[in-house]
């Protein structure tokens, strides 16, 4: 019986699949060298990027959860990296942003994995990254699109 799926040529599958493979490789450096976690980095990227952000913003431009940031903020801010602050206009949340140890630990990194990504992208001509990008915009745009339907709608044109 010869059937329409393949995992092999699924594109939920292979994005998820190459996502997670290039996490794995990435993490080794900043996991390995310099010690701190995948959810870590992404809120010392963010931070780095920003200035400074509430922890619900951090999550929201990371895609990690609530408790993802929380773990990963109680991270650094153990090891001194971030500075936190109350926020004016909610007493319950404060500003985060990256402490002079922060800004240098992602002074240190961004090179090693700036180099990494062109390592990764190597391969590829520059037009063929733009068109790379180009096309997971055009997804991400779909995809925010379907997150607007009904769920019945979903796929029809």
């Amino acid at each position: 019986m010869q059937h329409a799926l393949s995992l092999t040529r699924f594109l939920p599958y292979r994005c998820n699949t190459l996502a997670r493979k290039i996490s794995v490789s990435l993490s080794r450096i900043y996991t390995e060298r310099f010690g701190i976690s995948v959810a870590e980095w992404r809120v010392l990227v963010t931070l780095a990027e920003y200035s400074e952000l509430l922890a619900k913003q951090v999550g929201e431009l990371t895609s990690m959860d609530k408790v993802q940031v929380s773990r990963a903020v109680a991270g650094l801010l153990d090891r001194e990296l971030l500075l936190r602050r109350p926020c004016e206009r909610d007493s319950r949340a404060a500003l985060l942003r990256l402490s002079p140890a922060g800004a240098g630990l992602y002074q240190r990194i961004e090179p090693e994995v700036l180099a990494w990504e062109q390592s990764l992208l190597a391969p590829l001509e520059p037009a063929e990254r733009q068109t790379l990008f180009a096309l997971i915009d055009k997804l991400e745009l779909q995809l925010a699109c379907m997150s607007d339907q009904p769920a019945a709608n979903q796929g029809s044109t």
